[in-house]
């Protein structure tokens, strides 16, 4: 997401801070699907030639091997790079202001905060109901994940949504809209929850 930055200077790689003697411990890794095309999941690494040769024989002994066409593409678009960068971070903050605007329309209630870059915006949702929304959201059309999808632990985020703001700002308002209704219309109580037992009998 570093290259993602829509309202502050991109910070430039962690590895142009290093000095001479210290480049050979740094990695430096990115994906294709954040800053081009969600489609294209193709990750890159720059690290000395050495390793970068010692962890392409890692990645043998675990899969067969991306694919040749996107890998092709994933070249030719890195080259591109500060050519298409730009025009894709412009249209991310439009897609980002047209959320925010759904957002405060149909369900002002909810709380967030513009986030200076990155592809999602985390709402607040005033309750622990995530689960439960992003459950009824799927009988609207919508589907979303609640914050718990992406904690480290069960349970936590479960008051929060992430939205991500990579489709177009229409279909951003109405997938907001429907979520009001269905908010609107009711949500499930959530099952309570039970102890795991520490001594099974």
């Amino acid at each position: 997401m570093a290259d993602l930055a829509l309202d502050v200077p991109a910070q430039p790689p962690f590895a142009t801070h290093t000095t001479p003697d210290r480049t050979g411990q740094v990695i430096t890794v990115g994906s294709m699907s954040k800053t081009h095309w969600g489609g294209l999941r193709i990750g890159w690494l720059r690290a000395p030639a050495r390793l970068v040769t010692e962890l392409a024989g890692q990645r043998v002994a675990t899969d067969m091997g991306g694919s040749v066409l996107d890998q092709l593409l994933a070249l030719t678009l890195l080259a591109r790079a500060d050519d298409l960068l730009p025009p894709r971070l412009e249209e991310m903050r439009r897609r980002r202001t047209a959320l925010a605007a759904a957002l405060t329309a149909h369900v002002p209630q909810w709380t967030w905060h513009l986030p200076p870059g990155g592809l999602s915006l985390w709402v607040d949702l005033g309750e622990p109901v995530a689960s439960a929304l992003a459950e009824r959201a799927l009988d609207y059309g919508v589907r979303i994940e609640g914050g718990t999808h992406f904690a480290t632990d069960p349970g936590l985020f479960e008051q929060r949504l992430r939205i991500p703001y990579t489709v177009p700002p229409d279909t951003l308002h109405e997938a907001v809209r429907r979520m009001a209704t269905a908010l609107a219309d009711g949500l499930p109580h959530p099952p309570t929850t039970r102890q795991q037992p520490h001594w099974v009998v």
